[in-house]
């Protein structure tokens, strides 16, 4: 007898799956939503309370989370995040990321 009916018939005569069993769940993803960025994040990341980011807040943000997460910081790498961010979230391109940019919904996000 495999051990997959094996374990069918032992859940159904005891309705209790055996220790050390395996079990394999299929599941389908129905829906990816993109929640909005909070204030709480952006006054994390604005250091100096001036209520918009420039780049080197940014960079210092990723050099932190980088940290937190086990990995060196990478200066190249974080000077390359912070331009792809700043082409994409600084709208009037006036060199800073203000609390509406950041906290807008975007399409990419």
């Amino acid at each position: 007898m495999c051990a997959t009916c094996m374990l069918c018939n032992s859940f159904h005569h005891t309705g209790k799956i055996p220790p050390d069993s395996t079990l394999i769940f299929d599941i389908e993803l129905m829906e990816i939503r993109n929640g909005p960025r909070s204030h709480e994040s952006f006054q994390q990341m604005d250091l100096n309370d001036d209520w918009k980011l420039s780049r080197v807040e940014v960079k210092e943000y990723l050099r932190k989370e980088f940290e937190r997460h086990g990995y060196s910081p990478n200066d190249t790498q974080h000077e390359v995040m912070v331009e792809d961010i700043f082409k994409k979230e600084d709208e009037d391109n006036d060199g800073y990321i203000s609390a509406r940019e950041f906290t807008y919904k975007h399409d990419e996000l």
